[in-house]
C-alpha cells in the first residue's frame, strides 16, 4: 500500500495550485457563471480519468517490458516533485487574464490532452502511487475516477471562490508556497525510499 499521506499531499497540491484547468474555470465562471461552467468541469473530469487510465497502463506496460522501470519512475517522480517544490517557492503569483472560449464539455475534455501539467502529473502519480500497488482493471479505474473527481472538485473551487483563492494566494503567498513545497519534498523523499532508509517510514 502506498504512503497515503505522501500520495494525497501530491494529489492535493497538483490539483489545487494554479494551472490551465483552474485558470480556465476561474475565467469562465467570471464570464458565464458557475452553472454554465459545469459542462467544462464534466469534460475536465472525464478527460482526467482517461489520461490517468492511459498513464496507468503505459506504466504497467513499461514495467513488464523494462523490469527496472519502477526505480527509474521513482527517481523521475522524486526529481519532478523536487522541481515543483522549487518552482512553488520561487513563484511570484498567478494571473487569470487568459482568453478562454465557451465552457463546453468538449473543451474541458479535449484540453486535458494538451495540458502538459496534467500529463506529467498523471505519469508520475500513477507510476509511483497506483500501478506498483494496484494492477486489476477495476482498481485502476476506481482510483483514476477518484483522481478525476478530485481534479474537478479543485477546479470547481477555483470557479466558485476564484477571487478569494487568488487573494489568499497573493496575501499569504510565502507561507502557502513554503507549506506546499515542504509537502512536495516529503512526497519526493517517500517515493525515492529515503524516508524508509532513515527510519521515518516503514514499508
Amino acid at each position: 500500500m502506498p504512503d497515503m499521506f505522501a500520495c494525497l499531499s501530491y494529489v492535493f497540491i497538483m490539483t489545487i495550485t494554479p494551472g490551465p484547468n483552474n485558470m480556465v474555470c476561474l475565467v469562465n465562471a467570471t464570464k458565464f457563471g458557475f452553472r454554465r461552467t459545469l459542462p467544462f468541469l464534466s469534460g475536465l473530469a472525464v478527460g482526467v480519468i482517461v489520461i490517468m487510465i492511459g498513464s496507468s497502463y503505459l506504466n504497467l506496460s513499461l514495467s513488464r517490458f523494462i523490469p527496472s522501470f519502477r526505480p527509474i519512475a521513482e527517481v523521475f517522480g522524486g526529481l519532478y516533485m523536487t522541481y515543483l517544490a522549487v518552482r512553488i517557492l520561487r513563484s511570484e503569483g498567478v494571473t487569470a487574464d487568459a482568453d478562454t472560449g465557451s465552457a463546453t464539455f468538449a473543451m474541458g475534455f479535449g484540453m486535458q490532452f494538451i495540458n502538459a501539467k496534467l500529463i506529467l502529473y498523471a505519469l508520475t502519480v500513477t507510476a509511483n502511487f497506483v500501478t506498483p500497488y494496484y494492477q486489476s482493471f477495476i482498481a485502476i479505474v476506481l482510483i483514476c475516477t477518484f483522481l478525476g473527481c478530485v481534479s474537478a472538485m479543485m477546479a470547481s473551487c477555483w470557479a466558485l471562490f476564484g477571487t478569494a483563492i487568488q487573494h489568499f494566494f497573493g496575501k499569504y503567498r510565502k507561507i502557502v508556497n513554503t507549506g506546499m513545497a515542504l509537502l512536495l519534498l516529503y512526497a519526493a523523499l517517500s517515493i525515492s525510499g529515503l524516508l524508509t532508509r532513515i527510519g521515518l517510514l516503514t514499508k
